[in-house]
């Protein structure tokens, strides 16, 4: 899944020490890899975000990219992710669950117009910084771990550097 030269995600993560979490966290890289792809796409039908999500994650992933579509925009830039950190969060006889939390540098990602190719370029602000909380599920025996829920704290003092 490629996205445009001009945009750059960065993931600036130390690989956890379980398989699991590992894996969890490298497929939670995919999910906002592919929720980018979608935006920069422009298809709030992209497959590369419903690969790697479901439920509510699939839904935040396609309002999103409608959001974007919507008003014209797509992304350029530098996006930064850091301070992972993962945790388990269940397991049953069918499913494993891990917690997956980062934060983002949003400060460099700018909106971009699709039409004219101008670039929306913002003054840095505390809502450039982000925490997002997933829950990340693998089915036993599938090695894709897929977002299940995600939730997005806006302004998040404990992301700032």
């Amino acid at each position: 899944m490629s996205l445009p030269k001009d945009l750059d995600l960065v993931f600036d993560f130390e690989k956890p020490s379980g398989a699991d979490n590992a894996a969890a966290l490298a497929d939670a890289e995919n999910y906002l890899r592919a929720l980018n792809h979608g935006i920069t796409r422009q298809d709030p039908s992209d497959p590369a975000y419903q690969y790697y999500s479901a439920g509510d994650a699939a839904r935040y992933a396609n309002t999103q990219i409608k959001e974007y579509v919507k008003g014209g925009w797509t992304l350029t830039g530098k996006d930064r992710y850091y301070r992972a950190e993962t945790s388990a969060a269940g397991d049953s006889t069918s499913v494993k669950l891990v917690r997956v939390a980062f934060c983002e540098d949003a400060s460099k990602v700018y909106g971009k117009e699709v039409k004219s190719g101008k670039v929306l370029h913002t003054e840095e602000s505390p809502d450039d910084f982000l925490k997002f909380s997933l829950v990340m599920a693998s089915a036993k025996g599938s090695p894709v771990w897929r977002a299940q829920q995600i939730t997005v704290k806006e302004k998040a003092t404990e992301c700032q550097e």
